[in-house]
């Protein structure tokens, strides 16, 4: 499924300044102090580096959450497979992001590769004795829990109110939030159609006529199936918030 190779403790590079980010669609970077650093830094002591091909899976719901993975470069689509064939996406990872810590025996969801991954893996039992030693490190876990049922949260508030056309507006400042760029830059779009679907609760067919009215309307411009171009993101902002 995937190869492993380890990580050599000296891994952070230079250039990168090391940082905690917080799973979710705000990103928020718990500081860059020494204390920070150092808790990275032990981190990376009992990590061994993943590569996972394309449409790869990680992990199944309810194999034994033997380990917690950070993305370092790609996208992880987290969701939940019906015995019909339907699926829920309940989280897109992006690099930085923390997937499957401190949860229980077994995972709650599938974890698959959107794209080619390399992931950071930790295993769950030395996370639990680095707490222990370390609960600094414990105290940033319990953060990213906090900022994971936030997530979970505003995505209930999606499926249960928003319209087709403020769902899709949701999701595109989502990624332009995630995924950082300019105004009329070109944003490289990882996930498929049928993945924003599955993870708005839409058909693929809604979200491909939702695209097009806002391309109609000038609020976007679709150069390819792999990349937006957000024209008019205050109109996007609007439309998210329900306004006219």
């Amino acid at each position: 499924m995937f190869a492993s190779e380890a990580v050599r403790p000296a891994a952070a590079s230079s250039s990168q300044p090391l940082a905690w980010p917080v799973i979710g669609t705000r990103r928020t970077m718990i500081g860059t102090s020494s204390g920070a650093e150092n808790d990275v830094r032990a981190l990376q002591q009992i990590g061994t580096k993943l590569r996972v091909s394309r449409g790869k899976t990680i992990f199944n719901e309810g194999d034994p959450a033997e380990n917690a993975y950070k993305v370092v470069n790609g996208t992880v689509r987290l969701c939940k497979h019906m015995a019909d064939g339907r699926r829920q996406i309940a989280q897109f990872a992006f690099p930085g992001d923390f997937v499957s810590f401190m949860e229980g025996s077994e995972h709650n969801f599938t974890a698959e590769a959107v794209t080619d991954v390399v992931l950071m893996c930790y295993p769950q039992r030395q996370i639990d004795q680095l707490g222990v030693q370390k609960p600094s490190v414990r105290d940033r876990f319990l953060t990213l829990m906090c900022q994971r049922v936030c997530d979970m949260q505003n995505l209930l508030m999606v499926l249960g109110r928003q319209t087709a056309k403020e769902r899709v507006a949701s999701f595109l400042l989502m990624l332009l939030e995630r995924i950082g760029f300019e105004e009329d830059d070109i944003l490289d779009v990882p996930m498929s159609r049928q993945d924003i679907a599955d993870n708005l609760g839409l058909t693929i067919e809604t979200v491909c006529r939702t695209l097009s009215d806002l391309k109609r309307a000038g609020v976007i411009d679709i150069p390819n199936q792999r990349q937006l171009q957000l024209l008019d993101v205050e109109a996007l902002q609007s439309l998210a918030a329900g306004e006219d």
